[in-house]
C-alpha cells in the first residue's frame, strides 16, 4: 500500500475519531426530550410510605423524581434495578432537589413495615427515597397512566400484575423526560446524567 493511500486512511480515521468525540460531547450536553403523549403530565397521588406516613405528591412538587415499580419478594429483576437506583441514591441522598419514588406492585404483601425492612437493605435515606404502598387499583393506575411504566392495560384486580424494569425520570413540571432500563449496566450513570441535565435546565 503506497504512502498516499496510507495518509488518506489516516486522515479519514482522524476525522472519524473527531466525529465520535463531538457526538459524545453533544449527547452529554443535549437536553432531554419530553416523553409520552402530547402535554402528558403526572397526576396527583397519595400513598403510604415505609415510615407509615402519608406521601402526597403535591408536597413534593418542584423536584426531580426518579421513579420505578417493584415488589419486595422479587428475586432477580427488582434487586438489579434497586442496586442501580441505590448507586445513584448514594450520591443524591442528601440532595433536596431530587427524590426517589418506588411503587410496590404487590401491596397485599408489601406493608409499610415490610417496606421499611426493604428500604434498610438499600441504605435508603427515608427523607429522599420513598417506598410507597396503598390501594392496588390506584397504584396500578398511576404506574400505567401517569408514569407510563407499563404498556399493557389492566384493571388492577387480583390477577393483574405489572413487572417492569424501567426507571423514569420526571422533571419539576411533572413531565417524563427519560426512560431507563434499570437492569442494564450503567443505568445508575444514566440516572445521574438525566438528573444533571434537568438540574441545568431548571437551574436547580
Amino acid at each position: 500500500m503506497n504512502r498516499g493511500i496510507l495518509l488518506f486512511l489516516a486522515v479519514v480515521a482522524g476525522f472519524t475519531a473527531i466525529g465520535y468525540a463531538l457526538a459524545e460531547v453533544w449527547d452529554k450536553n443535549a437536553s432531554l426530550e419530553v416523553l409520552g403523549p402530547k402535554d402528558h403530565q403526572v397526576g396527583d397521588f397519595s400513598f403510604t410510605d415505609q415510615q407509615n406516613k402519608l406521601f402526597k405528591s403535591a408536597d413534593h412538587d418542584g423536584k426531580i423524581w426518579i421513579v420505578n415499580s417493584f415488589f419486595s419478594s422479587c428475586p432477580i429483576v427488582c434487586p438489579k434495578v434497586m442496586r442501580n437506583i441505590q448507586n445513584a441514591h448514594n450520591l443524591l441522598r442528601n440532595d433536596t432537589d431530587v427524590e426517589i419514588i418506588s411503587f410496590t406492585v404487590d401491596p397485599k404483601r408489601d406493608t409499610p413495615e415490610r417496606l421499611m425492612e426493604y428500604a434498610q437493605k438499600y441504605n435508603a435515606n427515608h427523607d429522599s427515597w420513598h417506598l410507597l404502598t396503598g390501594d392496588k387499583k390506584e397504584l396500578y393506575r398511576q404506574a400505567r397512566k401517569s408514569f407510563l411504566l407499563a404498556a399493557s392495560d389492566g384493571t388492577g384486580n387480583d390477577e393483574d400484575f405489572i413487572h417492569s424494569e424501567n426507571i423514569v425520570i420526571v422533571d419539576p413540571d411533572r413531565q417524563i423526560r427519560a426512560q431507563i432500563n434499570g437492569i442494564a449496566d450503567g443505568a445508575d450513570r444514566e440516572i445521574m446524567d438525566a438528573v444533571r441535565k434537568l438540574r441545568k435546565e431548571f437551574k436547580l
